[in-house]
């Protein structure tokens, strides 16, 4: 994979009394989140930590081309437009993405709230 189409996705779950639900594990924070398959979309590597204090699921999706990292974030995209949305769990949060250039260091940020 091509260090140059990387980014960052930030994720969290909203409990039942409104609370950010604080994540046991990595495992736990995907089961609770349930990432669809469109997630899989030009078969991205993925690597996974937890930040702020075990509330926040980053994401790093890394791709071997432009073309493959703007195909995944359009198909990613669209499913936002579905009835569904592109998560099984519940009172899902993706509430930030950070763009990476090759080197790491943050190249632009979406915050999504």
């Amino acid at each position: 994979m091509a260090a140059a189409y990387r980014h960052k996705r930030y994720f969290r779950v909203i409990g039942e009394d409104s609370t950010i639900v604080t994540f046991s594990n990595i495992s736990n924070a995907q089961t609770l989140i349930g990432f669809k398959p469109v997630f899989q979309t030009s078969s991205p590597s993925v690597t996974y930590a937890l930040e702020d204090a075990n509330q926040s699921l980053v994401a790093t999706y890394e791709f071997n081309s432009d073309d493959e990292q703007t195909a995944f974030k359009s198909v990613v995209d669209a499913t936002w437009a579905s009835d569904n949305g592109p998560f099984t769990g519940a009172r899902v949060i993706h509430f930030k993405t950070n763009w990476l250039h090759a080197n790491g260091s943050i190249s632009a940020t979406t915050n999504l709230l």
